[in-house]
């Protein structure tokens, strides 16, 4: 869990919106305003929003479903599960 400190007007802001039904609580509000401010900067990155969206329609990718088996006949959760739990072993 973290914190964030916000001002009292933009605060009052997002519980507007929340109440409004832009929102479902004021996580989501946060969280969305978070991917927004992620989206913008990567379109300023890479020269503009048009920019953005055209090497995103370039970018060839599949899906995966974390709990479908890859090569080995483990799936990406076991996979996540075991690294973590080998790094929780290598701190002791």
């Amino acid at each position: 869990m973290i914190t964030v400190r916000l001002s009292a007007e933009d605060a009052a802001d997002l519980q507007a919106r929340v109440d409004r039904g832009e929102f479902a609580s004021l996580d989501e509000g946060v969280a969305a305003e978070l991917a927004e401010l992620n989206y913008r900067r990567a379109a300023e990155i890479v020269g503009g929003s048009e920019a953005l969206e055209a090497l995103l329609d370039d970018l060839d990718f599949e899906l995966v479903d974390p709990e479908e088996p890859v090569a080995g006949n483990i799936s990406l959760t076991e996979m996540l599960t075991n690294l973590k739990a080998q790094a929780k072993a290598a701190d002791e």
